[in-house]
């Protein structure tokens, strides 16, 4: 609620509203005057009270002394007055709030007796514990805040529903009083007098106690972004001080022999600082010790906290001068006290219970626990850790009791970027791929909020119907497949928990420490974990470790949740053991030998074809299946209570996981996947496993022995099988909810991180779906695992309803029994990642509740993430065939030069005219207002290489620029070129003077035309234009081989742009990705387009002349068109007119602002009468258009207003044209069965030239 940070603003009075006006004196008066008078007053009051607190009885709690001695007078002292209160209903629950502040409308104050706990529900009397009353009381009303008090402690609440998890700040006024905390009084009283609240409740989103609040998350923000500098510092300087101490010559010897990794040190180094990270939050929240301590016990602490605590060694940064630098003294101090934690035996002298497992195994830091490190360099890693610099270059101290999952977070995202390199007895980072690779991001609360209400407060719902709840809450499987640092997860287990907590408390509200057994059992039974990266898996288990500790406790195991592996690369369940192996293995790709792949191929075809009769003996598979969930099932049964419980659990599940039965099963499933990624060749033949002889391993029982590469590769590329790494949660079918925010990467970097292997298995594994983004194979693989009834809710970029990523994901999923009843189209992402966002919820089975499409209820959601009806998708149409064409691919930024380059070529030979080419781009067409060619390139067609070099002063530029790119040579995973093998696919290397993609049959095709369609591939609008047919065009542009007016008319107007929008792809908030075979060829064109020609041509002439007069292109044209501000009446405020009021200024044209907005409003109305007309030419003139304004929400959320027809409209026009190409698709298909003729003549494609088109 309130960091340290602030409170220490507050204490310093170095932030707002602590000026005596602020408190109602006046300015002549002091603050600090009133804090002591009120504190004088005080201590009477509190001697007054402690003397009838001492005839207090076991009976007696004393409720009217604490209130009429102690608690009002403190309140009244601080502004308020204090009155008592009957009992309110509210929602037909009673809550009887002892007192409120009659001059701030009713402010909830529950002031209990002294000997009466708040957070424990009296035997007799309310329904709820104090706590938990004025907690529930709050998130019923308006209140934000209450106040609720014993006499000894004293607590502000804040509305929980407003909040991702329950908070609250406690002050000890016993131990203030008694020990005469003043400085702690003094922040009481400028925190808590009564002008911080507003004297009406509807007004307290506006009080001072809730600008401190907003203040405190502001100041939590900037500590998360700073604390990932602050860990690869202390990391920094832990790694180099260690490496470079006189004494650790074995660790240094250990680089040396290579018997110690880069990795394996950074992960030890990386360890230490989380454990230092874990301690200090549970010293300073006061979790080492239990409550209750005897006099004995208390004595330990004070040992601990004095001489061996990491808060001791923070607090000696400041007194550095007083240390001796070169000694190594606290690194010693250090490691002492992680043996306390590591190790029962040394921990119990100081009544310690050892945390054992994770990071406080005895073998987690191995390379580094019998080092040396100089004080010096100690300090400097605390240094780093505990203090930072705000705003004013005032250095804070971090208060780690404050710290949550979202400091981790930032951690993770701070990490994930490099990797740990060890030369010459120096640590360093280089900047690595894994964020990339992996695609991830931390994910933020305000999207973590709406997964769990969408689905897991479903299955939570479901679960209180049970006979047991509390056991029924305990069987819930929560997942995240990229957990990272545990942030989803831990909300999933605090919505869990908090519910398990209610039902063992009775109360609606339960107390904190309810609530932490309750979140820590939940952790322990229902949360699961899966990321490829090992750090995040380490990080994840801190987060929950933290979360879950309970003093007295050792830390949950939690190998058996919380995984490492690639969640997406292996088997979802036992029964596709049966698969065998798939002959798309085999299919040859660039590393392999086409024959060995060729052969290997045509042989597990056959085996295949020749054993599909016969069946695969499961019988041992079944036995080994059963006895491993058997063992399993016994091994969760395990307790957990102790350090050697955990020992236990952990040596159980070693030789669980290394055992026979389990061993043999992941070999089969390993098999399987393994064949897609051993290279095919010759060298391999041997390692290589078909069809047949998978078969053998599979029914025979026995171990396979002879099958290392393909356990290697599934260890090297971490396969994950589902049914085998979590036995008993597919006893039950699967999870019940999988939560989380998976990679988003796609493209070539999906390729270039995975390799064309990986890429091809997937396409494999997860048919029909293409090469598409990662997420959709995400989306695909947890559908697989969660149960039937289960939810999948995720986050998602907006692409995964769109195009081929919708019909390889999401159409796959609804029409395998999911059904979507959650989602928000597109949102931009919180922070610093520039994407948009999907939020989607999908439930596997049938779904009676409410659908809820951006946070409105609708009838149903399809896979587009709309209402419309489910009608099927749109087919392919052979009219439009051959009639769409993307760019060349030239691949060579040598072939590229600019107009002055070209020109002199020319001129120095004339010649050079048959190969030099205007070369338009997508730039040129959206922001030239001329659409000219900005640049010229060299293009030597398919010709060889003899005849590109007697062009000679155009093949040098080629030959110097170019050949050397191509023929760079491949690069394996430490960044060494593997001499020999280039990296470029077969014949980029070999025909280095040729493009990449020379598209001959668009060149073809538009040989005869004088000019062609053009489209820019991703631009912010739709909109098509006309160039002359005499260019080069960028494999950004889209050709169309029109010449009429009237088709231009049609792919013009707002019917076209609905269906374009509909059905191809975005590229976040850039705008459309134009995907010619997802909505040109399916587009159904109306039967007559000479009406349109005019209306077509008017149009394209108005527009040109308007970028002419105005020197604006495209983009900037349809910015204008598009904007509300430029209506009947012009709005001088908005974005637009401003931008254009101020180009006019700043260019030298003849030109009025006047004229451009009638420029403007006649492209509307042209646009409009192309709508109509293009309406009529289908015959759907019932439909009312209504061009106006509109919010369409499937554009990004910051820009969503367009100048188009009504959402109704669009609905119907969408439909019917969905109808029309199935019915022109059903004639073609109908037509062509009539025509088909047989045809024995072989063409040949290779020889086949193409003509470009006339050029001078």
């Amino acid at each position: 609620m309130f960091t340290s940070e602030i409170l220490e603003k507050i204490r310093q009075d170095d932030i707002s509203f602590q000026k005596p006006q602020d408190f109602g004196l006046k300015p002549s008066e002091l603050v600090r005057d009133e804090i002591n008078n009120a504190w004088s007053l005080l201590n009477t009051h509190w001697q007054i009270f402690k003397q009838k607190r001492s005839s207090f009885s076991e009976i007696d709690k004393g409720i009217s002394e604490t209130r009429k001695y102690w608690i009002v007078p403190l309140l009244n002292l601080l502004g308020y007055q204090v009155a008592l209160s009957n009992a309110e209903l509210v929602n037909g629950k009673s809550y009887a709030i002892s007192h409120r502040a009659s001059n701030k409308d009713g402010f909830p104050i529950h002031i209990v007796g002294s000997e009466q706990s708040m957070d424990k529900k009296a035997e007799s009397g309310p329904r709820l514990s104090p706590h938990s009353l004025v907690q529930e009381y709050i998130n019923s009303t308006e209140y934000i805040y209450g106040f609720v008090t014993n006499g000894n402690y004293f607590r502000v609440l804040r509305d929980a529903t407003r909040l991702s998890r329950l908070s609250y700040l406690e002050f000890n006024l016993e131990q203030m009083m008694e020990e005469g905390h003043y400085a702690e009084f003094a922040i009481f009283y400028r925190l808590l007098h009564a002008s911080r609240i507003n004297d009406k409740k509807e007004d307290g989103k506006d009080a001072t106690l809730e600008y401190y609040h907003n203040e405190a998350l502001a100041s939590g923000s900037r500590i998360r972004e700073r604390l990932s500098d602050a860990v690869k510092g202390s990391i920094l300087s832990l790694a180099n001080g260690l490496l470079a101490q006189q004494e650790n010559t074995e660790l240094r010897s250990a680089f040396e022999t290579e018997t110690l990794s880069a990795k394996d040190y950074y992960l030890h180094i990386l360890r230490s600082v989380y454990r230092i990270l874990f301690l200090l939050v549970i010293e300073e929240r006061n979790l080492i010790y239990k409550e209750n301590l005897t006099d004995d016990k208390k004595k330990l602490k004070d040992i601990y906290y004095k001489y061996y605590s990491i808060q001791r060694l923070t607090f000696l940064v400041n007194k550095a001068i007083y240390i001796d630098p070169k000694k190594t003294d606290l690194w010693q101090s250090l490691m002492t006290t992680f043996r306390l934690f590591e190790d029962r035996y040394y921990g119990k002298e100081l009544g310690i219970d050892a945390l054992s497992s994770g990071i406080f195994n005895r073998n987690a830091i191995a390379s580094i626990e019998s080092t040396a490190l100089n004080n010096k360099d100690v300090l400097n890693v605390f240094k780093s850790l505990v203090t930072f610099e705000n705003e004013n270059r005032h250095t804070i101290r971090v208060n780690y009791a404050d710290l949550d999952v979202e400091e981790f977070g930032s951690v993770y995202e701070g990490l994930l970027e490099f990797e740990p390199v060890v030369e010459n007895a120096e640590f360093r980072f280089k900047q690595g791929d894994a964020r990339s690779s992996s695609g991830s991001h931390y994910t933020p609360e305000e999207l973590v909020k709406p997964l769990i209400i969408h689905s897991l407060d479903h299955v939570i719902a479901d679960k209180l119907k049970e006979a047991d709840p509390e056991k029924a809450m305990l069987s819930i499987t929560v997942c995240d497949v990229a957990c990272g640092s545990g942030h989803i997860l831990l909300s999933a287990a605090r919505r869990i928990g908090f519910e398990l907590a209610r039902i063992r408390s009775n109360e609606d509200q339960p107390t904190p420490s309810v609530l932490r057994i309750a979140i820590r059992d939940v952790i322990k039974n229902c949360i699961y974990g899966v990321d490829l990266n090992p750090l995040a898996v380490e990080l994840c288990k801190v987060a929950l470790w933290l979360e879950a500790h309970d003093p007295g406790e050792p830390l949950n195991f939690l190998d058996h949740h919380i995984k490492n592996g690639n969640a997406i690369l292996g088997l979802a369940h036992y029964e596709e053991l049966q698969n065998g192996i798939a002959s798309e293995a085999f299919k040859a790709l660039p590393d392999d030998e086409k024959t060995i792949a060729s052969a290997f191929k045509k042989r597990n075809d056959e085996e295949r074809k020749s054993q599909m009769s016969e069946l695969f003996d499961l019988n041992t598979v079944n036995e080994d299946f059963v006895d491993v969930q058997k063992s399993i099932n016994q091994f969760n049964q395990m307790p957990e209570s102790t350090s050697e419980q955990i020992e236990k659990k952990a040596n159980a599940y070693h030789d669980l996981t290394n055992g026979k039965k389990w061993f043999r099963l992941k070999q089969l499933a390993n098999l399987q996947v393994a064949q897609f990624f051993i290279p095919k060749t010759t060298e391999n033949k041997e390692k290589l496993t078909t069809h047949s002889k998978y078969k053998t391993y599979l029914n025979s029982g026995t171990q396979i022995l002879d099958r290392g590469a393909s356990m290697a590769i599934a260890e090297h590329k971490k396969f994950f099988h589902w049914f085998l790494e979590f036995p008993e949660v597919f006893q039950q079918g699967g999870f019940d909810c999988i939560l989380g925010n998976p990679p988003f990467l796609g493209g070539q970097k999906l390729t270039g991180n995975y390799g064309t292997n990986f890429l091809e298995y997937l396409k494999h594994t997860y048919r029909p779906v293409g090469a598409v983004d990662l997420v959709t194979y995400f989306f695909r693989r947890i559908f697989d695992v969660i149960k039937t009834n289960g939810f999948q809710s995720l986050i998602s970029t907006n692409t995964i309803a769109q195009g081929s990523a919708r019909e390889g994901g999401l159409d796959v999923i609804c029409s395998s029994n999911g059904v979507i009843n959650h989602a928000i189209r597109s949102m931009k992402w919180p922070g610093q990642a520039a994407v948009e966002v999907s939020l989607i919820t999908i439930h596997k089975g049938e779904w009676k509740k409410q659908f809820i499409l951006d946070n409105k209820s609708v009838d149903r959601i399809t896979s587009y993430l709309d209402d419309s009806e489910v009608m099927g998708k749109p087919r392919p149409l052979l009219s439009n065939k051959g009639k769409s064409f993307q760019g060349s691919i030239v691949l060579g930024k040598g072939f590229v030069l600019t107009t002055e380059e070209a020109e002199k070529l020319i001129e120095k030979d004339p010649r050079n005219k048959d190969v030099l080419f205007p070369y338009l781009n997508g730039d040129d067409l959206n922001n030239d207002p001329e659409q000219k060619p900005s640049r010229w390139v060299i293009n030597f067609f398919d010709w060889d290489e003899e005849k590109a070099r007697s062009y000679p002063d155009c093949y040098e530029i080629v030959e110097k620029l170019v050949k050397s790119e191509r023929q760079r040579w491949k690069k394996d995973n430490d960044g060494n070129e593997i001499i020999g093998t280039y990296a470029l696919r077969k014949p980029l290397p070999q025909k280095w003077w040729i493009y990449g993609e020379k598209r001959p049959a668009l060149y073809n095709a538009i040989s005869e035309l004088d000019q062609v369609m053009v489209i820019t591939r991703v631009s912010k609008y739709f909109v098509t234009t006309f160039i002359e047919s005499s260019n080069v065009f960028m494999d950004k542009i889209v050709v169309l081989t029109f010449e009429e007016k009237g088709i231009f008319a049609i792919l013009q107007s707002t019917i076209y742009d609905c269906w374009v929008w509909k059905n191809t792809s975005t590229i976040g908030s850039n705008g459309i990705n134009f995907a010619p075979n997802d909505c040109f060829e399916n587009f159904a064109f109306p039967k007559d387009i000479e009406n349109l020609a005019d209306l077509g041509n008017a149009y394209l002439l108005s527009r040109k002349e308007l970028m002419l007069k105005t020197q604006l292109g495209l983009t900037k044209i349809y910015n204008l068109f598009h904007s509300s501000g430029i209506s009947e009446e012009i709005n001088e405020n908005d974005k637009q007119v401003k931008l254009l009021r101020n180009h006019l200024i700043k260019i030298d044209i003849n030109t009025s602002f006047e004229e451009v907005i009638d420029g403007i409003k006649r492209l509307r109305l042209l646009h409009k009468l192309i709508d109509e007309a293009v309406i009529k030419e289908y015959g759907w003139t019932d439909i009312n258009l209504q061009n106006d304004f509109y919010d369409v929400e499937y554009l990004p959320e910051i820009d969503r207003i367009r100048y188009t027809i009504h959402p109704k409209a669009r609905k119907e026009i969408l439909k019917r044209l969905l109808m029309l190409n199935h019915q022109r698709y059903k004639e073609e298909v109908s037509e062509n069965s009539k025509n088909i003729k047989p045809n024995h003549k072989k063409v040949d494609n290779q020889k086949k030239k193409y003509n470009f088109p006339k050029l001078f």
